[in-house]
């Protein structure tokens, strides 16, 4: 990973994907402050956590308009390549398979099996990822860049607008609740918070991520339970397998 790009946590370039349009903070929450050294240090962490774990589950609602998308699936941090079902709540209501990657997604439409160990062998449709029109395709994007091959530098964390908000839990475990710096060129002291927020536990590992996405007012947001097993993800349909043609 790019040092240069360690304030954003995910790259810089996507947070572009998470632009903050809604409403501010709860106006009954502890005011925003900066991080500590020890609070910095397990926010560099979170990344590193996440990609020392592999392979592991998640479940993230993204919304999209008047529309929820419920994503449940495992994510391959090494391997950069994830495998989902989806669950959209618009009338009618519908479930897919998807492989992901960051070249593109292979959708199995029209599925009602649940998320099979062996996914079926054909019908499957190819897109490439579209991040900057597809809120979808953003969360995609995003899932495969909470892992990182080495930790973050929390000095210059602790130096920009990443704040600390408060205090929760998550399934009884206790939980730092700090949003990432804002967006690119937002000055340090500006006031404006980060586009995303990350729930990290005690030894730096991260629970939950969220991020405003493309304009929603509501957060998309992606649990990551440490509880729950996560085998293998098996192969990825052909057409999304093959290298990107050279441009």
């Amino acid at each position: 990973m790019n040092r240069r790009a360690v304030l954003a946590l995910v790259p810089a370039s996507l947070l572009t994907l998470a632009a903050c349009s809604g409403p501010g903070p709860d106006s009954k929450a502890p005011a925003p402050r900066r991080l500590t050294s020890e609070e910095a240090d397990r926010m560099a962490l979170a990344r590193f956590a996440v990609y020392r774990r592999g392979t592991g589950g998640v479940t993230a609602t993204v919304p999209s308009g008047d529309r929820t998308i419920t994503l449940t699936g495992r994510v391959d941090w090494r391997g950069h390549r994830g495998y989902a079902e989806l669950r959209d709540d618009a009338t009618p209501p519908s479930r897919e398979l998807v492989h992901w990657n960051p070249r593109g997604v292979a959708a199995h439409p029209r599925w009602t099996g649940g998320l099979p160990d062996e996914p079926p062998a054909s019908g499957w449709e190819f897109h490439p990822l579209r991040p900057h029109s597809a809120a979808l395709d953003s969360m995609l994007l995003l899932l495969l860049h909470l892992g990182s091959d080495r930790p973050d530098n929390a000095q210059l964390l602790a130096r920009s607008d990443a704040r600390r908000l408060r205090e929760d839990r998550i399934d009884g475990v206790p939980v730092m609740v700090a949003a990432g710096p804002g967006a690119a060129g937002t000055p340090a002291g500006s006031g404006r918070l980060g586009n995303t927020r990350y729930w990290i536990d005690a030894d730096g590992g991260l629970l939950r991520f969220q991020a405003r996405l493309g304009g929603e007012a509501r957060w998309a947001t992606a649990d990551l339970p440490r509880t729950r097993p996560a085998g293998a993800l098996p192969d990825p349909p052909e057409q999304l397998a093959q290298p990107a043609a050279p441009h």
